[in-house]
């Protein structure tokens, strides 16, 4: 589904919106490991392991066209296969998979257990590089329900390991993530000294989860007020996302800029910011950018006085909240619309 949009000029605006920090779960879901592989059959193997490497490669492929379920089912039944033939190495890593889209599909207990059983794999087989993602793993699904200091952890034994074996790119993640726990707690400063840490040993791996790492240190800049801080942080992971194609760290990036400019009182840089991430969501094809991109100009004009602009953007964004069936959204939307009209707002 594509939408043309009525557009309204920008123009300079007045007061601060969209403040505080970003919700942790897109700071999460970036990190959910997707750097771990199953090693495939080399030739040594029999029939059975044949089969279940071209299950898992076919679980791949419904994975990377978003058939979860199926994927889901794939992996399960190589799963199998490989606890036949005591392939354990190849079973954890299959357990890694099983987690990430257990994930994706809301079922949550499924997805802690199977990451739970890829970690006791990987100790046993002292499988380190293993370990380390999946303890990281483990620790973003506990932090994920809240329960913080298991999440501490995990990510704590995640660190252990890869410093080790001196591994940067596990060095990074984990540190990146005891971020996460440091912020979650509201501990911005140790938030920030874990996110510094973690950001050149990503680079130096060659990694593009920096760009999240980035991200993650430009909301807790902007958790301390240091808005120019914030912006340095959010340019730079605009910049590595656009570079690695991390669409969603680029419209979280573009997000964290515009709430950094209405922190600085630099209203006119916000609404530009709103129009590229509009124009991104657009060009993606992302009716939920699309409608969070709209709704932020149409606070933009709201909070001007421009209440034509405002409605526009507004019904703009009830049209595609319809389109795709989006009712929570349709509900919030013709409230905001109810409410604009009534001119019973705050300004």
């Amino acid at each position: 589904m594509r939408w043309t949009l009525a557009r309204v000029a920008v123009g300079m605006g007045f007061a601060q919106l969209l403040a505080g920090g970003v919700a942790l779960t897109p700071a999460i879901a970036s990190d959910l490991s997707d750097q771990l592989s199953i090693k495939l059959y080399n030739g040594t193997r029999g029939t059975s392991r044949v089969e279940a490497d071209r299950l898992v490669r076919l679980g791949n492929q419904q994975q990377q066209v978003g058939y979860s379920d199926k994927a889901i089912g794939s992996w399960l039944q190589a799963l199998e296969i490989y606890h036949d033939i005591k392939e354990v190495e190849a079973e954890g890593t299959t357990y890694e998979s099983l987690s990430k889209a257990y994930s994706q599909v809301g079922r949550f207990a499924e997805a802690e257990d199977a990451v739970r059983r890829s970690l006791a794999i990987a100790r046993d087989t002292k499988n380190f590089q293993n370990q380390i993602y999946a303890a990281n793993n483990l620790g973003t699904l506990l932090l994920q329900r809240a329960s913080v200091s298991e999440a501490q952890k995990a990510f704590a034994e995640g660190f252990k390991v890869a410093k080790d074996i001196n591994d940067p790119a596990g060095l990074g993640l984990s540190l990146s993530n005891l971020g996460l726990v440091a912020y979650s707690q509201g501990n911005y400063r140790d938030a920030i000294r874990y996110y510094e840490q973690a950001k050149p040993l990503r680079e130096q791996a060659s990694d593009p989860g920096v760009a999240n790492t980035l991200n993650n240190l430009g909301d807790a800049y902007q958790a301390t007020r240091d808005y120019r801080t914030a912006l340095v942080s959010y340019r730079q992971a605009l910049f590595v996302s656009q570079n690695s194609l991390d669409r969603p760290s680029q419209f979280r990036a573009l997000e964290g800029l515009t709430r950094a400019f209405y922190g600085l009182g630099q209203n006119s840089n916000a609404s530009e910011t709103l129009d590229r991430r509009l124009a991104l969501a657009l060009e993606q094809n992302d009716s939920k950018q699309v409608i969070s991109a709209l709704k932020g100009l149409a606070q933009f004009y709201k909070a001007k006085g421009d209440l034509t602009a405002a409605d526009s953007y507004y019904q703009q964004a009830f049209a595609i909240a319809q389109g795709i069936n989006d009712t929570q959204e349709q509900q919030g939307l013709l409230t905001q619309i109810g409410t604009l009209r009534s001119g019973k707002f705050i300004r």
